[in-house]
């Protein structure tokens, strides 16, 4: 076995010929999957980084640096063939298109002819992709084409959008940096099993291989006895990787961690999740699925997929917490089947719990032992009645809403708290959604500079009030200085101008006061703080 880091230019050459085995999946990467891969690399290109590495491949050498079956990597392999046809495509200076072409679809310069591909793919899609792709013969018919074929055509369509634009230079240049700069860690081994046993040994060295990529590993090595098992982790793992993207996996994987474990990782991410596997009693093909099922529930957490506008309401208030330690207990629960408890009735607890940990400014760790005791009792398979019982214990009702009788303005809360009572002022069935800059506006100004404030307000009694939650709302765009210092009437018109672009009905009910005094700052905040109780008391 060998693994070495190599650039492209040394992997992509006229020698070497790879095959993807029939047992692995087609091409099946998305247009997203390519727009991500083409504008990292663009960017270290920009940025002039000395170089820049894009993951691993791993083969099975068939012929003594000649002929290499892919064990992992294709995705990423074929879409370097189809960037690199791309840039053949766009270049016309003949000596670089010749350059570029010879990485991918090598021609004889005496007949014109094409030789073999540096890339054999599925049986099904080789002619396709050797004449469309690596040719550039782009007058046949893709109205009625395979769906891996048809990535390819978009795919393709997805890197001439992105490189059309650039000056032939830029395009010499970037093929360039592509070959030349960019590095795989290219492992070679002489059987499947070892293959994937490389894996541990390349991170073992401290090379740069993904959680997600060891932990596949590792489940084809505890399947390595059965094909059909390690066709089944095939398929879930690509329908994982589709699902999440590789750029967000090894997030989704710690959170799945917590959600499985309940406690704190005490190791690097591989190992833990290598650790419970040695204990894990069930086919690896189904620990595959249960993973799926978990990015399933992650994606409609972190796109607020829910019917119910409570729900939705309640995860846009979640996200807008400055942590996302609130995921794991929401995914464990949505992963298991709990008893007599709804899943609104969970998430209202689950948001509840949150704030107050935020507000009361709760440290990582003491926050982690509410979240981490919930996932405890979820996967004991606890009665909703324990779970709640749980989430009461770490409630302290009075001290969260001293927190908010505290000042508010300059705590990372402020806004959350001000957008979640902007939120309970509508009906449950009327969803509100805020997007672009939102800023918290003081009605009383920090400043008593005009005489209106000074005629109302002491000295005193503005450094009481004027950060106090009574004092605040919320108004579109950035911090408004234009009525910092003015009057209420003149705030007033430069809140309604505002109020044009995003409607808060906070801000409605301050321009309905015909004059802001002390008694109106204290009416408001005592009514802002019965709201905060009626929302997240417990």
């Amino acid at each position: 076995m060998k693994a070495e880091e190599s650039k492209l230019s040394k992997i992509l050459t006229d020698s070497r010929v790879y095959e993807i085995p029939r047992y692995q999946r087609p091409y099946s990467w998305t247009e997203k999957n390519v727009q991500d891969l083409i504008s990292d690399v663009y960017d270290a290109f920009e940025d002039k980084q000395p170089e820049y590495f894009i993951g691993s491949i791993i083969t099975i050498e068939k012929t003594k640096d000649t002929l290499f079956e892919v064990i992992d990597g294709q995705q990423r392999l074929t879409t370097l063939n189809l960037i690199l046809a791309k840039l053949r495509d766009l270049i016309i200076d003949s000596a670089a298109k010749q350059e570029v072409q010879k990485r991918v679809l090598p021609v004889n310069v005496l007949t014109g002819e094409s030789e073999k591909p540096r890339l054999i793919i599925r049986k099904q899609d080789q002619k396709f992709f050797t004449n469309y792709v690596l040719a550039g013969i782009h007058d046949q018919d893709t109205t009625d084409i395979s769906e891996t074929q048809l990535r390819m055509v978009n795919n393709l369509s997805e890197i001439d959008t992105y490189l059309k634009d650039k000056d032939q230079q830029t395009l010499k240049y970037f093929a360039n940096y592509l070959l030349d700069k960019v590095y795989v860690v290219f492992v070679t081994t002489d059987s499947f099993a070892s293959a994937y046993r490389l894996f541990n040994v390349l991170n073992a060295r401290g090379l740069s291989l993904s959680n997600g990529d060891l932990l596949k590993n590792k489940l084809y090595d505890l399947a390595q006895s059965s094909a059909s098992e390690q066709d089944e982790i095939e398929e879930s793992w690509n329908e994982l990787e589709d699902l999440i993207g590789l750029k967000n996996l090894d997030i989704f994987l710690s959170h799945n961690r917590t959600s499985i474990l309940g406690s704190k990782q005490q190791d690097v991410l591989f190992k833990e999740y290598e650790n419970y596997l040695a204990t894990y009693t069930k086919k690896p093909s189904f620990f595959c699925k249960e993973l799926l099922k978990s990015a399933t529930n992650y994606i409609k957490i972190t796109s607020k997929d829910f019917t119910e506008e409570k729900i939705k309401r309640l995860i846009t208030s979640l996200q807008n917490v400055s942590y996302d330690e609130w995921i794991p207990p929401l995914l464990s629960f949505m992963n298991n089947n709990v008893k007599d408890l709804a899943f609104a009735d969970f998430i209202s607890l689950l948001e509840r719990i949150t704030m107050h940990n935020w507000v009361r400014r709760f440290g990582r760790t003491k926050r982690n032992t509410v979240y981490y005791n919930i996932i405890v009792d979820i996967n004991q398979n606890k009665l909703g009645f324990d779970i709640i019982a749980t989430i009461k214990s770490f409630a302290n009702n009075q001290e969260f809403i001293n927190s908010l009788k505290s000042d508010v303005y300059g705590m990372g809360y402020a806004a959350a708290v001000l957008l979640r009572i902007e939120q309970e002022m509508v009906d449950e069935s009327v969803a509100k959604t805020f997007n672009g800059i939102i800023s918290i506006e003081h009605i009383l100004p920090q400043s008593l500079k005009d005489t209106y404030w000074q005629d109302r307000f002491s000295i005193d009694q503005h450094r009481l009030w004027v950060h106090k939650l009574g004092n605040l709302t919320l108004l579109s765009g950035r911090k408004n200085s234009a009525a910092q210092y003015y009057s209420f009437d003149k705030k007033k018109d430069v809140y309604l101008k505002r109020d044009m672009k995003v409607s808060f009905d906070l801000t409605k009910e301050v321009c309905n006061e015909s004059d802001w005094t002390l008694a109106i700052v204290k009416a408001r905040q005592e009514k802002l703080l019965n709201k905060a109780k009626e929302i997240w008391n417990i």
